[in-house]
């Protein structure tokens, strides 16, 4: 089958499709297939196999952006993390035969919750319940960084150090810039800033790479409970501080830093009365692990800028006719905001912690 959503092409072979998730759970009286919009990385499709639910990923077919969105990779490391105390969805199947979808795609059990991508529960909204969901929130995340990489093979995973990761977001975003000859405020200085203050870091755990309030799940039951962490296809073996810095850079206190950016990008519903601060957070990670967040000024700056560039490319996607989507023409006006407030962090102009 062929479909298509602003020009490009959403290529899949349903009957492929079928043949490779029957051979693993064998054949089903009834399945549906059908897309589901509101993340912005990888494709999901949500697989109906009989009674059971399942979430299909791939790459976006794109060029601009696919290299970012390894499915093998986050199938990997959902197998490595299936007998762990971190909730995950469970592995079922990757396919390397982009003749059937385009791209390689993986298949998932689908976590039974809710990501609370663009706003909370109603059954969630009150002061106790906010703070149990940022208390799940980052217990999870020491339970990610307390994994043994090598019970559960993963330490050959990889991730560039810290002056690799500027570098590399820094090359992305010159190429996005010679293809648009857009230029956005800030892209050389933060870089600059960010390159001349690299902490030194010699501690490596398995991280998430993308962990915010968008990749989790949690239960419709109350108290919360966090179920699921979702999009792995960032993850990798290096600083774990990298994971604090994007889950702070992304929990806000008050309005005003995250003026002009769109909720898709993040959740901003944190600001309510009830959600700890940052500060907070960061005295729970430190008591659970005993690593202290230092430089912390560093990693968040490190976090927003990754952002803009990831965002600058949905918004490349977006001029050449890939998407039609209003998220991704809304990345116009939301990589400045985010490069904008990467400056504010560096010069010390947001408050930290």
């Amino acid at each position: 089958m062929t479909e298509t959503a602003g020009g490009a092409s959403r290529y899949l072979d349903t009957e492929g499709v079928y043949r490779r998730v029957a051979e693993r759970l064998g054949r089903a009286e009834t399945w549906s297939l059908s897309h589901h919009d509101a993340g912005l990385g990888n494709e999901t499709l949500f697989l109906g196999w009989g009674s059971r639910r399942f979430v299909l990923r791939r790459p976006p077919l794109s060029e601009t952006t696919r290299a970012s969105h390894d499915v093998r990779r986050e199938y990997r490391v959902l197998s490595a993390l299936d007998w762990t105390d971190v909730p995950t969805p469970r592995p079922v199947l990757v396919c390397d035969d982009e003749s059937v979808a385009g791209a390689p795609f993986a298949v998932q059990q689908r976590v039974s919750g809710d990501v609370l991508r663009h706003g909370e529960p109603v059954e969630y909204a009150t002061p106790d319940y906010r703070e149990t969901v940022a208390e799940e929130l980052v217990d999870t995340l020491s339970a990610i960084h307390a994994v043994d990489l090598d019970e559960v093979e993963l330490t050959d995973l990889g991730y560039p150090d810290l002056s690799a990761r500027i570098e590399t977001w820094r090359a992305r975003f010159d190429r996005y810039r010679a293809e648009t000859d857009r230029e956005v405020p800030g892209v050389d200085a933060v870089a600059d800033w960010l390159a001349a203050n690299v902490p030194a870091s010699g501690e490596r755990t398995l991280i998430h790479g993308d962990y915010t309030l968008a990749n989790v799940a949690f239960s419709r039951s109350t108290p919360p409970e966090l179920v699921g962490v979702l999009d792995w296809e960032r993850a990798g073996a290096g600083d774990p501080l990298v994971d604090l810095g994007r889950l702070t850079a992304f929990w806000f206190e008050n309005e005003s830093e995250r003026a002009g950016l769109p909720a898709v990008v993040v959740p901003g519903f944190t600001t309510r009365e009830g959600f700890p601060s940052r500060s907070a957070l960061v005295d729970r990670y430190e008591s659970a692990t005993g690593r202290p967040f230092t430089d912390e000024r560093f990693y968040r700056a490190l976090a927003v800028y990754e952002q803009a560039a990831v965002c600058e490319g949905y918004y490349l996607r977006h001029l050449g006719g890939e998407s039609d989507r209003p998220a991704f023409a809304a990345m116009a006006d939301a990589v400045p905001a985010l490069l904008e407030r990467a400056q504010r962090i560096v010069e010390g102009e947001e408050r930290g912690l």
